[in-house]
């Protein structure tokens, strides 16, 4: 039985190797099947000879269509009519740059499959490209000025419109990804830049009945600190503290403003339940005669009551968080964020015969319950963390 696992174990990972590539031929997936069937050629024929036979047919079939299919698409593309500049850019030649990526995988792909088992196959194959790379080069010059004719229609809106401004700063640097220094790509992103940054003020605290204002300048030093110690949300945001000059001579977008809503400092609660337990086995727990003469132990099972303590000590601080457009005053957007502590330690008192317990032992009360201070310590320090991540995460996406 062993054997016929083994032998099964072996059996059917041949079969899914020995794979000519037929099947993804006939599905269409062209590409797909260049590689099944240059894989198989480059593998020993194998017991079964599975695929082998008909790997060059499907090979040279498959390489036809797909050869074909990637052409038509760089065809059409390539004889678009250029996009109108009232129209979103399509960006033509970054799909046929991608054609040409996979036109090269497809030969190269073909010819490991003769390399050792199919010469037949290098005579169709001569007929068509080795290489594509000089295409690919031509192409991205195209993609390059695509890329840098849309920044630089976005360019000249970047005073009056931040997006426009991000918009143009990142085709100039999709420019530069297709051609190394192509053109003023370079500088003109690096003037672009400042216009294109949101520029965000955190102010002070707010005051607040809800905790004194000593802990109130504390809370905001700790929100400070941990805001300057975070990356920047994104490379087109910057966060300016009050001890900042802001701006740079550049407008202010946008204030967040905060303020401590509630703080329950200090709730504690003891709650307690009893019930009646017994022993697992019986015990003599008296006498009692039979016939006026004969005596008998009275065996019963001994009980006594358990009572369990329960002492919960609960905590909170909650802060609202919001942003206000410096131009109109309007709220953009507000949050409320909050950290809450919750500590609990149980005990058991027992009254009644000791042998109810059958060995176990009480439970003890966690003898060094949380202070009002270390709760309210710990809930600060993470309200201004939660504060600057929530900052990091709105704004990761400008």
């Amino acid at each position: 039985m062993v054997r016929l696992v083994l032998f099964f174990g072996l059996f059917v990972p041949l079969l899914t190797a020995c794979s000519s590539g037929k099947t993804a031929l006939h599905q269409g997936n062209f590409d797909l099947a260049v590689k099944k069937a240059s894989h198989r050629l480059n593998q020993p024929r194998g017991l079964f000879k599975r695929g082998y036979e008909t790997a060059p047919q499907v090979l040279k079939e498959a390489f036809r269509h797909a050869y074909n299919q990637h052409q038509t698409v760089i065809r059409r593309l390539s004889s678009a009519a250029p996009t109108d500049p009232n129209q979103p850019a399509t960006f033509r030649w970054e799909t046929v740059f991608e054609e040409y990526v996979h036109l090269q995988t497809l030969t190269d792909n073909a010819r490991r499959g003769f390399v050792r088992q199919c010469p037949a196959c290098a005579e169709w194959l001569a007929a068509y490209p080795a290489s594509y790379v000089d295409r690919q080069n031509e192409v991205r010059e195209l993609a390059a000025a695509d890329r840098y004719q849309a920044a630089e229609q976005a360019f000249a809106y970047r005073e009056e419109n931040r997006l426009a401004a991000k918009e143009a700063y990142q085709h100039y640097q999709k420019a530069l990804n297709w051609v190394p220094n192509y053109r003023q790509a370079r500088a003109q992103s690096e003037a672009v830049l400042p216009f294109a940054i949101l520029r965000i003020v955190v102010d002070p605290l707010h005051p607040t009945r809800e905790i004194s204002t000593r802990e109130n300048r504390k809370l905001q030093q700790l929100i400070f600190q941990r805001v300057e110690r975070n990356p920047k949300p994104s490379p087109f945001v910057l966060l300016y503290l009050p001890t900042e000059q802001a701006g740079d001579g550049f407008p202010i977008h946008q204030a967040v403003q905060m303020q401590v809503t509630g703080y329950l400092p200090f709730a504690e609660n003891t709650f307690s339940s009893s019930t009646t337990i017994y022993s697992n086995q019986a015990y003599k727990v008296g006498e009692k005669k039979i016939n006026d003469s004969t005596k008998v132990d009275i065996m019963e099972k001994v009980s006594g009551t358990l009572t369990t303590h329960r002492l919960e000590i609960r905590a909170g601080l909650d802060l609202r968080m919001w942003a206000v457009d410096t131009q109109t005053g309007n709220v953009l957007w507000e949050e409320p964020l909050g950290e809450n502590r919750h500590w609990v330690t149980e005990w058991e008192t027992f009254s009644g015969d000791d042998r109810a317990l059958n060995g176990n032992l009480l439970k003890r009360a966690d003898p060094f319950p949380p202070s009002r201070w270390q709760l309210y310590d710990s809930m600060r320090d993470e309200l201004a963390d939660d504060v600057a991540r929530r900052l990091r995460s709105k704004y990761a996406r400008e």
